[in-house]
């Protein structure tokens, strides 16, 4: 009779601790926390898109040769590096019948486009 109580208990305790386990339960959220080097990746700034100089002098060339009828253009240079961001200005420059003359840039949005107004 003994044995049977004893064996009884012992069931008891393993059903108690089953129910105790340390794991989630269903429908429960599991949740975790990650330490380490991802926070100082999302502080970085995001990086910051640039014109490419030789593609914007030859752009600038086909504007002012189609839109604005100049033919007699030398070389067009633009700075390197500008930064596509909306409303950023900046000049290059041409030669114009053997003139050398600035050419206002004026980007208008974020996905590469641009104003070109006539050389002064």
């Amino acid at each position: 009779m003994r044995a049977v109580r004893v064996l009884g208990l012992c069931v008891i305790g393993l059903l108690a601790a089953a129910g105790c386990a340390s794991g989630p339960q269903p429908g429960q959220p599991e949740w975790t926390t990650t330490f380490g080097r991802s926070s100082a990746v999302a502080s970085s700034p995001p990086p910051v898109r640039v014109f490419d100089a030789k593609a914007m002098s030859a752009g600038v060339t086909k504007v002012l040769s189609e839109n604005y009828g100049l033919h007699d253009l030398g070389e067009v240079t633009c700075p390197d590096r500008q930064a596509v961001t909306d409303g950023n200005r900046f000049q290059c420059t041409v030669d114009v019948a053997g003139e050398r003359k600035g050419v206002p840039i004026t980007v208008t949005g974020t996905g590469g486009q641009y104003r070109v107004d006539a050389p002064r």
